[in-house]
């Protein structure tokens, strides 16, 4: 089967031992959703954008993406919304929708982060963003 543009065998290198292999991994998917993203012709300000979006959503919970769950982003959606500093609801929904595909690609087969994660921390990646704990677009209502 040819490799896809992504996929996680084509970012991590087997063999190696990784003094933090969650933070390997973890670079690895982003490093591997970056390339998805490029071969589909996307902006260099469009990918790191949503690069840095992940890497604030893994810092703020304190965890990788084979341990995320919906109770994640409903805690990290309710930190944007609060205080001075809160967030336009267009802009919660474009996060979501970031965190939403990013969840897609590591769950989608072809890329091949299921398996690396199964083996490697004996869980693996799902989505988390659903339509009961996410911003729906106005036109939706």
């Amino acid at each position: 089967m040819a490799e896809v543009p992504g996929s996680a065998r084509l970012v991590l290198v087997d063999g190696v031992i990784h003094l933090d292999e969650e933070a390997a991994v973890f670079e690895g998917m982003l490093e591997g959703w970056a390339r998805q993203q490029k071969s589909r012709l996307l902006g260099d300000s469009t990918v790191s954008t949503r690069l840095s979006l992940l890497r604030r959503f893994a810092d703020d919970i304190e965890s990788y993406p084979w341990t995320w769950g919906p109770g994640d982003v409903e805690e990290f959606t309710v930190g944007l919304m609060s205080g001075k500093g809160r967030l336009a609801p267009s802009t919660i929904r474009g996060y979501h929708l970031t965190l939403r595909m990013f969840c897609d690609y590591l769950c989608d087969a072809r890329y091949e982060w299921m398996g690396q994660c199964a083996d490697r921390f004996g869980q693996v990646p799902s989505q988390v963003c659903h339509e009961w704990n996410t911003v729906a677009h106005l036109n939706d209502y």
